[in-house]
């Protein structure tokens, strides 16, 4: 294991194992869920600018495990045994598909760009396992993907054609390069990713502000520590925060119910390797090496969350710093999200 991944478990590791044996083992979900989560530049006014992060797609079940699709629950329950989940608990499982897409800025070039960061997406399957109380929540999550499918291709010259027509402009352009994006025709890649989040202070129903530390190793090797804050009249845990959940956000919604909240975000990235950056085994055209990547990335997000019934409407606004250290530019993009119960 490469010096920066040995250091990134040892830093984790330090914060998750002492509560995790003693979290309490409650259900934290009474029903059956689906998730339906979109993020686009495009949802943001007056910041669309259609590059880096242009848009992600994802679909979550939660199920109890003898109702759903899991086909990576063993290398989940091994991982999550490590975290002090065991299969006596009261475990919620979930399975996602999603895919996610990144650009240069120029999309009317064909050629190969060395200076902005590469095409990249990736189309994946995770499962994960969650075991939450009042006050932990934590998860373990395993995630098998393709890199450099056609898809995000398709998808994203679809998407721009009907927007010219319907608007009668001959903007957005024809994306042309994709033909050089990171293990362009297909390569299998994996992640492990751990959370643990905690709640630090809270007014029942007004307000709370809890924090979260997180692991992820494969094609994103990172730690993570975020801090977050809600306030409205709310009924949901701290850990149902609908914060990035298409990337590598929140794991876990709350319970149906009427509720309103703002909340806000904010979490630190140390990175260790990104292979939507930095390339995989198969050769890519455009890629960047570790000593051209940021060590610490910044995100963030400003939300509303609403719930009626059996039913959750998310609006949030997202920024995050630049992966690249010659690029200086910012990320913006807005996510849509919707829960409903059964």
């Amino acid at each position: 294991m490469p010096l920066i991944n040995r250091i990134i478990l040892v830093f984790c590791l330090s914060f998750f194992y002492p509560p995790l044996s003693h979290a309490k083992e409650t259900n934290p979900v009474q029903n059956n869920g689906i998730g339906i989560y979109i993020d686009q530049d495009l949802f943001v006014p007056f910041t669309n600018e259609d590059r880096d992060y242009t848009m992600g797609f994802a679909i979550e079940f939660f199920w109890q495990k003898d109702k759903g699709l899991y086909p990576f629950d063993n290398l989940v329950r091994q991982a999550g045994e490590l975290m002090g989940l065991s299969d006596s608990d009261n475990i919620v499982y979930s399975f996602m598909l999603g895919t996610l897409a990144y650009t240069p800025d120029d999309l009317s070039n064909p050629q190969p760009i060395y200076n902005d960061r590469p095409y990249s997406s990736l189309i994946y399957l995770s499962n994960k396992r969650v075991r939450a109380d009042d006050k932990n929540a934590i998860a373990a999550e395993v995630l098998f993907g393709v890199l450099g499918t056609n898809f995000s291709r398709n998808a994203q010259s679809g998407f721009h054609s009907q927007y010219r027509q319907i608007a009668g402009t001959t903007s957005p352009v024809e994306p042309r390069g994709w033909g050089n994006q990171i293990s362009n025709g297909g390569e299998l890649t994996m992640r492990l990713r751990f959370s643990n989040s905690r709640l630090q202070f809270s007014k029942a129903a007004l307000w709370d502000i809890a924090s979260t530390v997180g692991l992820s190793l494969g094609f994103q090797t990172n730690a993570s520590v975020a801090l977050a804050i809600r306030f409205g009249n709310i009924k949901s845990k701290f850990w149902s925060l609908p914060y990035d959940p298409v990337s590598r956000g929140n794991f876990l919604p709350g319970r149906p119910g009427s509720e309103w909240y703002f909340w806000s975000a904010f979490r630190t990235h140390l990175i260790g390797y990104d292979a939507l950056l930095q390339g995989q085994f198969k050769s890519s055209e455009v890629k960047y090496i570790s000593a051209e990547i940021e060590p610490f990335v910044y995100d963030g997000a400003f939300g509303l969350t609403m719930g009626y019934k059996k039913s959750q409407l998310t609006f949030a606004a997202n920024v995050k710093s630049s992966d690249l250290k010659h690029i200086s530019r910012q990320q913006v993009w807005g996510s849509i999200n919707y829960l409903y119960y059964f």
